[in-house]
């Protein structure tokens, strides 16, 4: 037992010492090609190296680097590299009792204006996690609807995911269908009368779809349908959308004006998206849903897409932050996160009082009314009565 963990480990170092190589090397030659670019692409690509490292090797990992290179004791033997657990789980390696890494606060500010909650979901249990890949646009099994009306419940018992104001969801009829399952309402409780139809009913096909009812809107809930947010696209037809047309018929209440194709002209049999582009589409998702005047947001979308966009994300966090952000989801897992951008995007700020000379309310006469900008000075009232003259009426 031992032996193969010390083998784990050392595998463990040659993978990290490969990795930390290959990045030398091409910073090495950006340095001389460009050396006043920014490189902000290859560090994302060593990050997210680094968390697939990171989730291959958890069990040998037994602290994050972060917290590792901060400890003054290995601080001082000039290693940066987290303690490795060279023993059984559960067992005490040699060495554990050395001083615990001290914890550091990671604080940081943002405008609030600049801010919104975002709510991830990954689809409930679809067919295609069942062994059923090639089955056309996967749909949800009855344990993902089961799944998606138990988030439903819980997302309904708390005040912040209850405001929710927009949920934004794949194209995918399991995304669609768990956001229907999760958002929407039995047509005898909707208030708008008829009800509106968020999904009709659908009869069940062995091994395909599941029997349900229809669903209707929220009210106060708008959906929307984002391509860029869809799977990343493998080679199974459970990754190829069906023809929106479709899609459409059988979700009337979600707002399908910016998907640009009726067929699937993304989706290429036998072909796997590359992780560079998934990456891509899903940072400029994240910029796109700043630009959003909704500030309550939720995400229903999947496991792949979810995870190469946020392990970009939160790599100088701790690990249980850090692991928080970028661990893989579940069948129909919900995680908030408050998404924020220092370049300026956000709403406007409503809750920003200006203060100030241009708000002082007069007092007792001596002041002037200056609630409006440019009617009076503060200084000049003061100075009147302090001479004793009236102040300024005008």
């Amino acid at each position: 037992m031992a032996s193969m963990q010390e083998g784990r480990v050392q595998q463990f170092k040659e993978t990290v010492t490969a990795l930390n190589e290959q990045f030398y090397k091409w910073a090495t030659k950006q340095w001389g090609q460009s050396p006043s670019r920014f490189w902000s692409t290859g560090m994302q690509d060593y990050l997210r190296s680094v968390a697939k490292v990171r989730r291959e090797f958890s069990d040998v990992l037994a602290d994050d680097d972060n917290n590792g290179s901060r400890n003054s004791s290995r601080a001082a033997a000039g290693t940066s590299t987290p303690p490795l657990a060279v023993g059984p789980p559960g067992v005490a390696s040699v060495g554990s009792q050395a001083q615990q890494p001290k914890y550091e606060p990671q604080l940081s500010i943002t405008p609030y204006c600049n801010t919104k909650v975002i709510h991830f979901i990954r689809h409930g249990e679809g067919f295609h996690n069942v062994g059923y890949s090639q089955n056309l646009d996967a749909r949800l099994t009855e344990r993902g609807w089961d799944q998606a009306h138990a988030l439903g419940r819980h997302v309904y018992s708390n005040p912040a995911t209850a405001g929710v104001q927009l949920v934004v969801v794949s194209p995918m009829v399991r995304a669609l269908e768990t956001a229907a399952g999760v958002f929407g309402i039995e047509p005898s409780q909707c208030e708008f009368d008829p009800p509106t139809c968020l999904m009709g009913a659908q009869d069940a096909q062995w091994k395909v779809r599941t029997a349900h009812a229809a669903v209707s809107l929220r009210p106060g809930v708008k959906f929307v349908a984002m391509e860029s947010c869809r799977e990343r696209l493998g080679p199974g037809q459970c990754d190829k959308r069906q023809a929106l047309e479709d899609t459409q018929a059988q979700f009337p209440g979600v707002d399908f004006s910016l998907i640009e194709s009726s067929l699937d002209d993304r989706w290429e049999a036998g072909h796997i998206e590359s992780e560079s582009s998934v990456v891509v589409r899903g940072f400029n998702f994240l910029a796109w849903l700043m630009q959003r005047p909704e500030t309550n947001i939720a995400v229903v979308t999947h496991s792949a897409f979810l995870w190469f966009t946020l392990t970009c994300f939160g790599n100088e966090f701790s690990k249980p932050v850090r692991e928080n952000l970028q661990r893989w989801y579940e069948n129909c897992e919900m995680r908030t996160v408050v998404l924020s951008d220092g370049g300026g995007a956000g709403v406007p700020d409503k809750l920003w009082f200006r203060g100030g000379e241009a708000y002082a309310e007069p007092q007792k006469g001596l002041l002037p009314n200056v609630k409006e900008k440019g009617k009076g000075s503060l200084l000049s009232a003061l100075q009147k009565a302090w001479a004793g003259s009236p102040p300024d009426k005008s």
